[in-house]
C-alpha cells in the first residue's frame, strides 16, 4: 500500500448510534502522520474530535481502553438498578439522583433512562459488547495484565446472551445480575 503511495489508518470511534447521528463520535486515529492529517478531513462530519494516538495499532488498543470504561460503567449502572429493584428503591429516584450526581454522564443518563423503562432497544447490542470484552481480556492477557472486573462483566454479558438478550441494548445487562440474583 506504501510502496503505490497510499497510506493506513486506524480510526476507531467512541460512541454509538446517538453521537454518530448528530456528528459527534470521537474518533482515535493511529498512523503515519501523514496520512493521519489526510484523514481528519474526511472525519470532520461524523466526528466532534479525532485525538492522535501515534502508530498501528495506537488506535485499537486505545479504544479498548475506552470499553473499559465503558463497559464497567454500564454494568455497574446495571448492578446498581438491580439493587435499587432488590431492595424496593422507586428506580425513577434511583434515576434522579444518578442523573444529577457527580458521575452522571450521557452514557450513564441514556442507560439509566433504558433501565427505569425496561427499554431494551439497541444502541450497543450485548453480542458486541461481549465481543469487546473478550478482546479486552485477551489483549490483557496478552500482555501479563489482569482484568479482573472485565472478566466479570464478560462473563455477564455471556449469560445475558444465553439468556436471549443477545441482540438487545447492553444495559440489558441487568437481565443476567437478575439471574444471578434469583439462583441464590
Amino acid at each position: 500500500m506504501t510502496t503505490a503511495g497510499g497510506g493506513y489508518v486506524e480510526s476507531p470511534v467512541s460512541g454509538s448510534r446517538g453521537p454518530a447521528e448528530a456528528g459527534e463520535l470521537i474518533a482515535m486515529l493511529a498512523g503515519s502522520r501523514k496520512a493521519r492529517a489526510e484523514l481528519r478531513p474526511v472525519l470532520e462530519p461524523m466526528c466532534a474530535r479525532s485525538v492522535d494516538c501515534g502508530e498501528v495499532p495506537a488506535g485499537l488498543t486505545t479504544k479498548l481502553a475506552v470499553n473499559v470504561f465503558l463497559i464497567a460503567t454500564v454494568t455497574g449502572l446495571a448492578e446498581s438498578f438491580a439493587f435499587a429493584e432488590r431492595h424496593g428503591i422507586d428506580p425513577r429516584l434511583l434515576q434522579t439522583i444518578l442523573d444529577a450526581g457527580p458521575m452522571a454522564s450521557a452514557v450513564s443518563r441514556a442507560k439509566t433512562d433504558k433501565l427505569v423503562r425496561g427499554d431494551h432497544s439497541v444502541q450497543a447490542a450485548i453480542v458486541d459488547v461481549l465481543k469487546n470484552a473478550e478482546l479486552i481480556t485477551d489483549a490483557a492477557r496478552e500482555s501479563g495484565m489482569v482484568s479482573p472486573l472485565l472478566e466479570v462483566c464478560r462473563e455477564l454479558y455471556a449469560r445475558t446472551r444465553e439468556l436471549g438478550f443477545g441482540g438487545a441494548d447492553m444495559a440489558a445487562v441487568v437481565e443476567a445480575i437478575r439471574d444471578r440474583g434469583a439462583a441464590s
